[in-house]
């Protein structure tokens, strides 16, 4: 017969190690679930914009990033322009342009989702979004850019970045927010390319 003393101390001894398991798991969906490893986006240059933050993963080449993101076409207000003009950091006038391209998403569709901001990783280098790619979904593709819903976040490089792009990919963000049940992936991809198709109107 197993004494009351012992049996608490068994049941403590499971409820702890229960514990333990949970805590491991919680850490371990935490560091995978951001898509990338956990140290390099701590590593990564951040600049938070208004409703997008950018991480820059790698020797970015902001002047190169800057003249790729081209939002000429879109009529912005005086103030936004007067911002643009007079802001020193180039890494800041790519956050404002981002920000700018996330707006002209969001009317195009029509779809403004509550509170909405938005993640996008900068990598240098094609192999890092690959490899981001792989470590997130478990295989290996080659892509432009990719969206992943489960923690908010755009992916894409330097060399592969233009508005078009962003746009796109904005609008996934903005789908898979705006309505409360998420549509299928068809309809998010058809709703993502009525914004490409129509960003320059």
């Amino acid at each position: 017969m197993i004494s009351p003393g012992k049996s608490i101390r068994s049941s403590f001894n499971g409820t702890r190690a229960f514990a333990l398991v949970l805590f491991i798991s919680a850490l371990l969906i935490s560091v995978f679930s951001s898509g990338v490893p956990a140290d390099e986006l701590n590593n990564a240059y951040k600049v938070e914009g208004e409703y997008c933050t950018l991480y820059f993963v790698g020797n970015i080449d902001f002047d190169k990033l800057d003249k790729r993101l081209n939002i000429k076409f879109i009529n912005i207000l005086a103030t936004e322009k007067n911002a643009l003009k007079a802001e020193g950091s180039v890494s800041k006038r790519v956050a404002l342009k981002c920000d700018i391209i996330l707006l002209r998403s969001e009317q195009i569709l029509d779809m403004y989702p509550a509170d909405f901001h938005v993640n996008v990783v900068f990598y240098k280098a094609t192999k890092m979004l690959d490899d981001a790619y792989e470590e997130i979904m478990g295989e290996r593709r080659h892509l432009y850019s990719f969206y992943v819903y489960e923690n908010n976040t755009i992916y894409t490089t330097e060399d592969r970045i233009n508005e078009n792009v962003l746009a796109h990919e904005l609008g996934h963000a903005i789908v898979n927010h705006y309505f409360i049940v998420r549509p299928p992936e068809t309809v998010r991809e058809l709703l993502s390319q009525f914004i490409d198709y129509h960003l320059k109107d």
